[in-house]
């Protein structure tokens, strides 16, 4: 019977599970509720007020399944509320991936997996959070199943498979929390090497056989259906080589310096963030020498060794993509996986137990570890309220803007017969807000920028989708053959009167000059 089931699921529910799924909830309901409540949208959304998300040509190919759950339209309310019972979740997979047993351990885990800015930088693209949330949380449960049983590495390659076929870079989040897992064992009191090799051959077999079935799925579409993959993102460069493994490394070291210190290495303004990360390093540093005097870990020079590795590994599994395509550019949607090292800390500080008197290098470290951590997740909770606020700020203006546009369509003769458009650049609206937003936080992808309606397919979205009319753009081709008219070249550019006029039964909206 049902209540039998909820009985069983009640009894068998544990205490730690409970509080990293309640941590997250709250958390995540907490730093995201504006733009959850609010719509958004960003230059994505606004073409993608329905979706099926059919994402194939990008090698995406469960996207349309997992997104579906929601409907294919842009609900916030629905996405947000699945997303964060998706991370919620996530947080307690992560509980158990990593043994976590101290009440303010799984707390600081629940809320690294729930502020992370990846998590905000996914909310700007409300329309399809969900789906990828989704899959950030098979990609921990396929670690989960692979660690849990003997053969677990089976079922959680076909678990992982689905993640990475809706979000390739969820193969980095696989390998760094594998890493961070093993670094654990490592510095875990009283481990073998077999505690190190035995979980790091069955979540190799995850990757291997995972990566190895999509692999297969990404070659029958490309020969079989489509023939072509997109483009973006270097897709379609996949295994192309073309870079020497300097230049490879050389984007390793500055795209992990720039995530961490943008501020301290670019001419950029150093900020809060910056100097936390700078705190952070200096923590985990002080914790491993902790861990490895105190669960005598330098009695094994193989351990010694071997976490060695692991800890040189982790930035090299974070931006493994850059050695798949030479055409892959990392931003903060794809870096969810650096959350497992901001987690390192925190595992060790689980991990320090002590039958008798704690020692008093371990008790500041635990107390600087915890506020430290505490203060990382409230300040990425106010770098993603920051961007929600800079995305409400950017839709105010452009939508002010569009309806300023219109109303001068209106007021031109021949309006109501009128049904092409053409238009020429993009309207200017920065602000000094906007750069200071841009100074204030890191860069937000989906998130940053003054504007949505960046290019004529923008504007006419707008106009369609949220002031009820029923324009199409003229081709490309065609604006061309306007831009060579006289009487074009001749107009003003926006707000200027006569920026607007009707062209041979097309209405030509003028944001630029040209040549």
């Amino acid at each position: 019977m049902p209540e039998d089931l909820l009985k069983w699921i009640k009894a068998n529910i544990k205490r730690e599970w409970k509080i990293a799924f309640f941590s997250a909830a709250v958390i995540g309901f907490l730093t995201h509720m504006y733009v959850i409540t609010n719509t958004l949208p960003n230059h994505d959304g606004l073409i993608n007020v329905y979706n099926t998300q059919e994402k194939f040509v990008s090698g995406r190919f469960f996207l349309t399944f997992l997104a579906g759950i929601s409907s294919y339209f842009d609900l916030p309310w629905l996405i947000g509320a699945l997303s964060i019972l998706y991370l919620a979740l996530t947080a307690v997979f992560v509980t158990m991936l990593f043994d976590l047993k101290k009440t303010i351990s799984i707390i600081i885990a629940g809320g690294m997996i729930a502020a992370f800015p990846t998590v905000g930088a996914t909310f700007s693209y409300m329309f399809t959070a969900d789906g990828y949330m989704l899959a950030n949380l098979l990609t921990v449960i396929s670690l989960v199943v692979a660690k849990k049983w003997r053969f677990g590495f089976i079922p959680g390659a076909l678990i992982f498979f689905v993640s990475v076929g809706t979000y390739q870079a969820n193969l980095t989040m696989l390998l760094v929390f594998a890493g961070v897992y093993l670094i654990k064992e490592l510095l875990r009191k009283g481990s073998s090497l077999r505690d190190f090799f035995v979980p790091l051959l069955r979540f190799s077999g995850v990757a291997a056989i995972g990566m190895g079935l999509y692999y297969a799925l990404f070659k029958i579409y490309q020969t079989f259906f489509a023939g072509q993959i997109t483009n973006y993102q270097g897709l379609n460069e996949v295994g192309a080589g073309g870079e020497s493994l300097r230049a490879t490394l050389g984007k390793i070291r500055d795209s992990g310096m720039e995530f961490f210190f943008h501020g301290l290495v670019t001419d950029a303004f150093p900020r809060l963030y910056d100097f936390l990360n700078v705190g952070f390093f200096v923590v985990l540093a002080i914790g491993l020498v902790l861990a490895i005097v105190y669960h005598q870990v330098y009695k094994s020079p193989a351990k010694l060794a071997l976490l060695a590795g692991s800890m040189v590994a982790l930035p090299f599994l974070s931006y493994l993509l850059y050695f798949v395509s030479p055409g892959v550019t990392y931003h903060m949607l794809m870096v969810m996986a650096i959350a497992a090292i901001y987690l390192l800390p925190i595992v060790i500080y689980d991990q320090m137990t002590f039958a008798k008197r704690i020692p008093l290098p371990v008790k500041a470290y635990s107390w600087v570890a915890v506020l430290l951590l505490g203060v990382i997740i409230y300040n990425y909770a106010v770098i993603s309220n920051i961007a929600y606020f800079n995305m409400n700020l950017r839709y105010e203006k452009s939508f002010a803007t569009v309806n300023r546009v219109l109303d001068r369509m209106e007021q031109t003769e021949g309006y109501n017969e009128l049904q092409q458009i053409g238009i020429i650049g993009a309207p200017d609206i920065r602000s000094n807000l906007g750069i200071k937003v841009w100074n204030s936080i890191p860069e937000m992808t989906g998130a940053m920028g003054d504007s949505f309606i960046g290019y004529p397919a923008h504007m006419e979205y707008m106009l369609n989708t949220y002031f009820g009319e029923d324009f199409y753009l003229i081709s490309d081709f065609t604006l061309d053959e306007f831009k060579e008219m006289e009487e074009v070249q001749d107009m003003p550019v926006w707000p200027e009167e006569g920026s607007i006029q009707l062209v041979d039964n097309t209405m030509i909206i003028k944001f630029r000059d040209y040549e």
